[in-house]
Order: C-alpha cells, then structure tokens, then sequence
C-alpha cells in the first residue's frame, strides 16, 4: 500500500481511524488534565456520545472520497480511537511510536492487517527507551516540529534525527506543563499558517514559529481543543461546530469549513486530529460542497 506524508493540508487519501466499542465511561483512565477535569465534575462522555459522534465524522470523511482503514479493537487497552498517537508517516517511512502509558501500548496490535500491507522496508519501530509519540509530530514538508511533552521526550527528536537524512530538518518545541502533545497547541492549516495556543509552548519554541501567521486561540478554546482541527484537503479543514469564532477566521483565510460535532470525544483528551492517522495525502485540490 502506498504511504506519504509531506505536509499536514494536502489532499488526504487514506487515514487509520478506530471505533470506540471499547470505551466505558465507568472504567475512564485519568491520562490527561481534560479527562480528569471532567472525571471530578460528573461529566465524563458516555460510550453512545462518542460512537454518535465518531459516526457522523466518519460520514463526512468518506463523503469526502477519503478510505478509511479501521483498526481492530484490543480487548482491555485504553484510548484506541486516538490513533495518530501510535504511529505516523513521514515521507514514505512508517513509524511506529513507542507509548509513554503502558494501558495504551498493545492497541497497535489491533493494525496487524494495516501494518502487514506496507512495504516493511519503511517500516520504523520506535526503541523501548525512547518516548516518541504521533500526537507531538507535524510534518511541514523539509521541517519535522516535535512537541517535547509529556509523552515525547528529547531522546524522541534524536532518534529521528538519526533516522532520517539531512533533507529533514528536526524542530523541538517545548511545551508548558499539563499540555499532552504538540498538537494540543499548535496545529499547521496552510503552507505558513498555523492554529496556535502561545501560552502552551515555552518563549523560546513560540518564537521558532516565527514564519508563520498564526491565528491565536484562548484558554477556553484551547482547553476543547479548538487548534485540533483537521485539514482533509487543501483549503478544506474540519472544525469542531462549537467553535463558531474559529469557524470565521478560518473562513475568512479561504477555507471550506466543515463544522462537526465532536464536544463529547473531546471531553476524553483529543479530538479530529486525535482521531485520525493520515497515511497517504496528495497534492491535489477537489473541493466539493
């Protein structure tokens, strides 16, 4: 099966989604401040919220030409429907993250049939010793930004250093306690735009950014997830319907916006980008409406 990833905006063909069967809202794992915020206030989402939810998203998704590829569930292992986390593609090369919560790591088994369709030559599995997870990589063409959280350690960006050639430039940015991946905070939309949250990154990764515009998200958009939208075709991006002021901007910038209820999923520590591990995007535009 053919895999490339050189951006995160261009038209996307084949993305790795996972069904929620196997989460009970009575046996919620505390993995992240939004989960345990919601944990302490009686409104943890229910099994029916998100499957109602993930199905109309999925929906829209194939109504869009886009293949899905649906992993099996694993009994017993937590988070499966966030599948950007348990790998990612950069170029034409897999790479199969090495999860900091053990109650996640054996939910890549459940991609047996997806893994074993690729060229196993570009298959790159993540060491045990090093911490490196989908949710803190963004691939900007020649520019590869890591988020340095807390589920992606430094030893994350070395190692892909010293696997990919000089044509890739690694750029770590740091991001402030509490935030659980890069794209929590900052999400590329565009060639040279970017949906960021500058109180989620240190000063000094903030000002790495500095090439691109940015359209800048507050502390309650952040915090459901608002910069965790998702690009499915150039100029074409989905947004969660509650954030009506982002739905503008993004507009306003000359994107097709496709709102989707996806509040309830969000609740549980991730949402559209979450959810979905692109494997092969294309530079080509088909906006239909």
């Amino acid at each position: 099966m053919e895999i490339n990833i050189t951006n995160e905006y261009s038209k996307l063909e084949k993305v790795v989604v996972c069904k929620a069967d196997y989460y009970d809202e009575n046996k919620v794992a505390i993995n992240n401040e939004t989960i345990k915020y919601y944990k302490e206030n009686g409104g943890v989402p229910t099994k029916e919220d998100i499957l109602r939810e993930q199905k109309y998203f999925w929906e829209v998704l194939q109504s869009r030409g886009i293949e899905l590829l649906v992993a099996d569930q694993v009994d017993g292992v937590k988070g499966q429907m966030f599948t950007r986390d348990l790998a990612f593609v950069i170029g034409d090369t897999f790479f199969i993250s090495n999860m900091k919560k053990e109650n996640r790591k054996k939910a890549i088994d459940g991609w047996d049939k997806i893994i074993s369709s690729l060229d196993q030559k570009k298959i790159v599995q993540v060491p045990s010793d090093i911490y490196l997870e989908g949710g803190d990589v963004l691939v900007d063409k020649n520019k590869i930004y890591v988020g340095i959280s807390e589920r992606t350690n430094l030893d994350g960006v070395n190692f892909l250093k010293s696997v990919l050639d000089d044509q890739y430039e690694i750029i770590p940015l740091y991001l402030k306690p509490t935030f659980l991946h890069l794209d929590v905070v900052f999400t590329i939309v565009d060639e040279g735009l970017a949906i960021v949250y500058k109180d989620g990154l240190d000063d000094a990764s903030y000002a790495l950014l500095k090439d691109f515009e940015k359209i800048e998200i507050t502390k309650e958009e952040q915090f459901s997830l608002a910069t965790n939208v998702f690009v499915i075709d150039k100029k074409c991006v989905i947004v969660n319907e509650s954030h009506e002021r982002l739905q503008k901007v993004l507009q306003e910038y000359g994107f097709l916006v496709l709102p989707v209820m996806l509040a309830e999923t969000a609740k549980d520590g991730g949402a559209f980008r979450c959810t979905t591990c692109p494997l092969l995007r294309i530079d080509k535009v088909s906006h239909k409406i």
